[in-house]
């Protein structure tokens, strides 16, 4: 059966046509490294002080912003396996420590109420299914209805750390579970979020964690990176 292409609309037998594909800026191993931070066309852009290591799949530009918009802002969960089995095929060639818990960033309560999911864990949960990896969804909330991606880098700081907080419990039952130390020594974390601009939000996020759980590692998954203005990155996209 033909179906169409979520970008292009021409007929396809899968979700995103070859060429479309094709057109998409993947990050690869070989070229920029498994921990992105070692990368300074990403490393350089984004806020990092607080977690330990970066993994993006692609370029936040067409066509792959078409396919996040999607997700976020068209109730396409077709979109999300997509992005979903292109982060897979990735992680399957990662060379980065796997990690014991996946974390995705929090919406607010009345996002999730108006979109019915959160685009994080649309993400998180293929993988989980794939690698084996537990996902605690109560780790950490969001308040108020403000946006991030609006704001300059300070105002979203401001922001950040205003709206996100951990939760009473936070993975306390997750180190439980797994068996590791309350103070999170050997135990590997990925934030996981469909959208890194500045880094800010997972900074933050990591920040958080690492006071509450002096010894973990916190590794960001993300789908996509947005490349500021004039980014060297422009020229492969």
């Amino acid at each position: 059966m033909n179906l169409s292409c979520l970008l292009c609309y021409q007929a396809s037998p899968a979700p995103v046509c070859h060429w479309c594909e094709d057109d998409i800026f993947f990050f690869d191993e070989r070229l920029h490294g498994s921990n992105l931070l070692h990368y300074g066309p990403v490393a350089g852009h984004v806020k990092h002080s607080h977690y330990d290591a970066l993994s993006v799949l692609g370029l936040h530009t067409w066509p792959m912003s078409s396919l996040v918009h999607q997700l976020k802002f068209t109730h396409s969960l077709t979109a999300g396996k997509v992005l979903s089995h292109w982060f897979v095929h990735k992680k399957r060639q990662c060379t980065l420590t796997v990690p014991h818990l996946l974390l995705p960033v929090p919406i607010s309560a009345w996002r999730l109420a108006t979109r019915h999911y959160n685009q994080a864990a649309v993400l998180s949960h293929q993988l989980s299914y794939t690698f084996g990896i537990p996902i605690d969804h109560q780790w950490a909330r969001r308040q108020g209805l403000s946006v991030q991606h609006h704001l300059s880098r300070v105002a979203r700081a401001e922001n950040a750390s205003r709206v996100f907080h951990l939760s009473a419990s936070c993975i306390d039952h997750s180190i439980k579970a797994l068996g590791h130390k309350k103070n999170g020594r050997d135990l590997t974390v990925a934030i996981v979020d469909d959208v890194l601009t500045t880094g800010v939000t997972v900074n933050t996020l990591s920040k958080q964690l690492k006071i509450r759980y002096p010894k973990i590692t916190v590794q960001v998954w993300a789908a996509a990176f947005t490349p500021p203005p004039k980014s060297s990155l422009f020229q492969y996209a």
